[in-house]
């Protein structure tokens, strides 16, 4: 029991990267239910739509979908890092694991989605 604890231990623990992952997760879990709420309120009928729709146009809904965005995409990444470590894979370079794959190759594929996110109009 002790050595499935042990790569969690020491200098290259990912413990950043463990509390971005838990951050993460309950950042997706709040847009879920508020997700799930807007989709309710839309059954109100044509006049609760056309609210809805005034509301997703805000500059600041635009800001907060390249934010659900980029909260989407570290968590995955950092997801599939903590799965390649529970394998077995790379544990002695978990931080650099981290910041090349979690990081950098996330903040390519951010940019990529988020260029025309931002530049479309709805």
């Amino acid at each position: 029991m002790t050595a499935v604890f042990r790569k969690y231990t020491g200098p290259f623990s990912g413990m950043l990267a463990q509390v971005i992952q838990r951050v993460t997760g309950l950042l997706l879990l709040f847009y879920l239910f508020l997700h799930v709420r807007t989709i309710h309120q839309l059954a109100g009928g044509p006049a609760a739509f056309n609210a809805a729709m005034k509301t997703f146009q805000t500059p600041l809904f635009k800001m907060l979908e390249i934010a659900l965005l980029g909260t989407v995409i570290l968590h995955a990444l950092n997801g599939v890092r903590i799965t390649l470590l529970d394998l077995g894979y790379a544990q002695t370079r978990q931080r650099q694991l981290f910041w090349i794959y979690s990081v950098g190759l996330g903040a390519l594929v951010f940019l990529l989605g988020a260029i025309p996110l931002f530049l479309m109009r709805i």
